[in-house]
């Protein structure tokens, strides 16, 4: 079999690169390869040079020889506007990748248009994978109407020529069922993989046990401000992983504001978060809203006690007093007595081993690249 795969938008090999997202991205794919299941993928992306990149990783061990990057030419690389142009050419740019092509695979929905336009002129299955509904994200802010409303179109259109939808959750599934009148059985969800051999708990790490743990985006989705006002009134102190929107100043501001002792340590290579999580007994997760997060699965993989708040996205992972605690609600009062909770509740050892048997059961990358596969070759046979 030979995948293609389009990624997002304006981005690039380069940008998941310095992201330190590069090494939980590629272990699909080149688990496809090591499996024998696919012989070639090829990696479409919008950084112009990331084929050179790509050369630089594979010489170094980095990148399975098998993955193909093609990168955005240079003739598009110019500001907001370049990457929207490449968008719609690709599936002309590209005719005899297209041709071998078997499966067409989307990263998200940003730039997934090229995927349906490749379908029709090469007759191949399209398989939209997205770990978030952007319009939904959109809708939940009133200042992104406008964006909200074209992204509502673009979905629509997208899956009804798709031939089957990949999302991450089961509350994504609720919601392009009722939004775009996706039929279910076009529908799979498969949480987002981790890889347990990675992600596991180090027994041998002396955790500390007046620290929390925070690790993603510093967007505003993610109530940081709520959280670190919740921090200082605990005596924790916040250790914080990750770059975003918001500024890194402003938030260093507040917590000094708030008296909230508060570290921001920038972003941490994928391959190395693991050691990150297992020198903290907590970890936690404040969104006002959230896909299926990645950071959270790991965390609680590596055995961490997850806390996180009760909405969509989080609530699907962490069940209240199971394995793990939620707040009643993205305030900063609430999420404070979450992490009170969290310090005294008595079965603490409990919550962390059902939370990693959960992850095996749900999150493992072998048994995902199975159902996945197996949804492809099922698109294959039906053809």
């Amino acid at each position: 079999m030979v995948l293609s795969l389009f990624f997002t938008r304006n981005v690039s090999l380069k940008l998941w690169l310095d992201q330190g997202l590069f090494d939980r991205e590629k272990l699909i794919y080149e688990e496809y390869l090591k499996q024998g299941r696919c012989k070639q993928i090829y990696w479409l992306t919008y950084g112009s040079n990331d084929s050179r990149l790509a050369a630089e990783l594979k010489n170094d061990n980095k990148l399975h020889p098998g993955i193909i990057v093609i990168g955005m030419p240079k003739l598009f690389n110019f500001p907001k506007v370049g990457s929207y142009i490449y968008s719609f050419f690709i599936p002309f740019l590209y005719p005899k990748i297209f041709q071998q092509t078997n499966i067409l695979k989307t990263n998200q929905m940003d730039g997934s248009w090229c995927g349906v336009f490749a379908k029709w002129l090469y007759n191949k299955p399209l398989v939209v994978r997205t770990g978030y509904s952007i319009s939904q994200l959109l809708c939940n802010n009133r200042s992104s109407i406008t964006r909200c409303t074209t992204y509502k179109i673009i979905e629509k259109y997208v899956y009804k020529f798709g031939d089957l939808a990949i999302v991450s959750s089961y509350h994504n599934r609720k919601y392009i069922e009722e939004m775009h009148g996706v039929e279910r059985k076009d529908i799979l969800v498969l949480y987002n993989y981790i890889n347990l051999d990675v992600f596991f708990p180090r027994n041998e790490i002396k955790k500390y046990t007046n620290r929390v743990l925070y690790v993603g985006r510093l967007n505003p989705e993610k109530n940081l401000f709520n959280l670190i006002e919740a921090i200082s009134n605990t005596g924790l102190i916040l250790d914080v992983y990750g770059t975003g929107e918001q500024p890194e100043r402003q938030l260093r501001e507040f917590a000094t504001e708030c008296n909230a002792a508060v570290n921001f340590y920038g972003v941490v290579h994928n391959n190395l978060l693991s050691a990150v999580y297992n020198q903290y007994s907590y970890y936690v997760l404040p969104s006002y809203h959230e896909g299926m997060p990645k950071t959270l699965l790991e965390a609680m993989s590596s055995g961490c006690l997850c806390i996180g708040t009760d909405v969509p996205g989080i609530n699907e992972i962490i069940v209240d007093g199971v394995n793990g605690i939620l707040s009643r609600s993205t305030s900063s009062h609430d999420i404070c007595k979450a992490l009170q909770r969290a310090l005294y509740v008595k079965n603490k050892d409990v919550l962390i081993q059902n939370g990693i048997r959960m992850i095996k059961n749900r999150c493992a990358l072998n048994s995902i690249v199975q159902k996945e596969f197996k949804a492809f070759t099922g698109l294959l046979n039906a053809g």
